[in-house]
């Protein structure tokens, strides 16, 4: 009998239990990793063709110089180039493998697409198996006196007396005798365990975007994994003291900087409840730390300083994103700082205008974000880039919405649809949205009911949120008659965009909303007039109308949440909102009480689960948070000097 989906959950769930129990706490897992490829002809010959890498520090940097070009052209929009360097030598060297991952990495990331992960997975599994095999060859250190000893008396003895205590009689002929090991691990050997750990990385964090459970079990396997190994060159190359420089090349530092950060700031930002799944080694991460070794790789000018540049525009532009009213006086203004300073390097790249538009869209300037998007549309090239001038059609899309031109919107929504990008359904639902709010009713209906027959986008077995969402909308929209209520303000909300519109558009906005709560107020149900009440409250405390807002959505907070049958998500929203609306009220309170209400309403919204949009929603309020007790650390600091 086939296993359910909560059965089948709860064996992987076990299996991967399994794994990280069986892993050394003081090791990074290459025994088993060993074991695995062994288990495997295919790549266990791939493997045995990697010697080991011998190069002293200063020869790999010359060595690197071909890596480190395809780099600097890849962000120079060179895409097809970058990748034809990158293939020359991605069957055998690791770093050239994890140059291939990382492309096929970035498509994935702007993708969404279930084959993409699969092959950008792929690849950065082969680039950790290369780096293993490399780490086997390489000549080990010397140990201390005590692990000598302790070797000595666990196989010397036997070598010498025989397993059974009597002298052994093998031959005392003396042997050639062999090079004292070294004093430190090899440039080599730390290189590939820094390129092991990174395809480790990279692996879960597009397992993080998958947004599932089983995504994050596995992400969190590969994040402890890739971090035991980070951490053991961490304190290698911290061994070696001032030896460092000399005895490791500056890309592989830069590697160690760049993992090291990127871990300490992904396990930082975390939700606790993601956190819980993730962290399986007890660790939440130090954001101070990841962003200090994040900009000495930036700084290191080496094959992963554009990374470092773009994780931390991830990290500014797509948290702000999450809670603009929060963060967005903070994290702007550093945004533009590194667009500016990767913009002088890389200059026009594709990549970097692409979070020019996205900065530009926290300050409120779409025209200008507009033609940030537009500009990297057009870098793309058709034989590699594509991805990217849909990513961009999409942030166009929602500029036209946020701008309430919806008959410039609808294009884009349409051809993401006929394109089969991320979600053809969650599209073709934005696009009747869109032609709804302009006046097209009877084609807006045409196109809700096409929708059910193409809810086929899933990851790892199991469909993606918005399409859970959007299915149960349309299924809704069929029992009412097509009763509709502003389903393009609906998803304004849940995307959290109202904070980039004007005021005259709020005011457009709003208009419609009270409209729509008149027409139904006596033929609708509880849920419609939540969600209409819920945006309501939203655009009144954009519009700083905290009053009627905190009314408005207190109403909501404080029904009971058995009394909402359809709408889940809602109860969580409203709470985000209203504590957003006191966040800006309370910004002028005096001590801890500035941010009580706030808090108070983020909280609440925490007590929610299983509805949808919850990951969205959780990466929100621990943003929000974050800067609560950034706040507050910097008022005791105050206090203390």
């Amino acid at each position: 009998m086939a296993l359910t989906e909560q059965e089948d959950d709860a064996k992987m769930m076990a299996q991967l239990q399994k794994d990280l129990n069986g892993m050394s706490t003081d090791g990074d897992g290459l025994e088993s990793d060993a074991a695995s490829t062994a288990s495997s002809s295919t790549t266990a010959t791939s493997a045995s063709k990697v010697p080991a890498n011998m190069l002293s520090a200063a020869e790999q940097v010359k060595e690197d110089e071909p890596m480190l070009y395809g780099v600097k052209i890849f962000f120079e929009n060179q895409f097809v180039e970058a990748q034809r360097i990158f293939s020359t030598q991605d069957q055998t060297n690791p770093v050239f493998t994890l140059g291939s991952g990382a492309l096929a990495f970035l498509k994935a990331c702007m993708t969404f697409n279930e084959a993409d992960i699969q092959e950008a997975i792929r690849i950065l599994q082969h680039a950790e198996t290369l780096a293993t095999a490399q780490i086997h060859a390489a000549p080990k250190k010397s140990v201390s006196l005590s692990s000598s000893i302790s070797k000595f008396v666990s196989s010397g003895w036997n070598n010498y007396f025989g397993s059974n205590g009597s002298k052994s009689n093998k031959s005392s002929a003396p042997s050639t005798p062999e090079p004292p090991p070294p004093k430190h691990m090899t440039n080599g050997e730390v290189r590939a365990r820094v390129i092991r750990a990174e395809s480790l990385l990279l692996t879960a964090l597009i397992q993080l975007f998958q947004e599932s459970m089983m995504s994050y079990l596995k992400a969190g396997l590969n994040i402890r994994k890739g971090y035991k190994s980070y951490e053991n060159v961490w304190n290698e190359v911290n061994g070696m003291g001032a030896e460092s420089d000399t005895l490791v090349d500056k890309n592989t530092l830069g590697g160690i900087q760049f993992g090291m950060g990127t871990i300490n700031i992904v396990l930082a930002s975390m939700p606790a409840k993601i956190l819980r799944i993730i962290s399986t080694f007890g660790y939440t991460g130090d954001k101070a730390l990841g962003f200090d070794l994040t900009q000495k790789c930036i700084e290191g000018k080496g094959i992963r300083s554009p990374l470092g540049s773009l994780l931390f525009l991830s990290y500014y532009t797509i948290l702000a994103g999450f809670a603009p009213n929060v963060l967005g006086d903070r994290n702007i203004p550093l945004a533009d700082k590194c667009l500016d300073d990767a913009l002088k390097t890389y200059k026009e790249s594709a990549f970097f205008l692409y979070f020019a538009g996205r900065n530009n869209r926290l300050k409120g300037e779409i025209d200008e974000s507009t033609a940030a998007f537009e500009l990297a549309s057009s870098k793309a090239t058709p034989e590699w880039g594509q991805e990217l001038q849909r990513l961009c059609d999409y942030e166009l899309g929602l500029n036209y919405a946020i701008k309430l031109e919806w008959t410039k919107a609808m294009p884009y929504f349409e051809r993401l649809a006929q394109e089969n990008y991320w979600s053809t359904a969650f599209f073709l639902y934005f696009k009747a949205a869109c032609l709804e709010n302009a006046g097209r009713r009877d084609e807006a209906l045409k196109t809700y009911q096409l929708i059910p027959g193409l809810m086929n986008r899933k990851f790892g077995g199991r469909t993606i949120q918005v399409e859970l969402y959007v299915l149960r909308k349309i299924k809704l929209f069929e029992s009412n008659g097509f009763l509709t209520n502003l389903p393009a303000l609906e998803i304004l909300l849940i995307w959290n965009t109202f904070s980039s519109m004007t005021r005259a558009n709020l005011e457009i906005c709003l208009s419609q909303v009270e409209k729509q709560i008149g027409l139904t107020r006596t033929t609708t149900t509880l849920d419609t007039v939540v969600v209409l009440k819920t945006i309501r409250g939203s655009i009144l405390h954009q519009l700083g109308r905290h009053k009627e807002a905190d009314d408005c959505l207190k109403w909501v907070v404080e029904l009971n949440p058995t009394r909402i049958q359809e709408e889940k998500w809602v109860l969580p929203f409203a709470c985000w909102e209203a504590g957003n609306g006191y966040w800006m009220q309370d910004k002028d309170v005096a001590g801890d009480g500035r941010w009580k209400r706030a808090k108070a309403m983020w909280d609440k919204a925490m007590t929610f689960t299983g509805y949808e949009f919850e990951f969205r929603l959780s990466i929100r309020v621990h943003a929000a948070m974050m800067k609560v007790d950034d706040l507050l650390e910097e008022m005791r600091l105050k206090v203390y000097h």
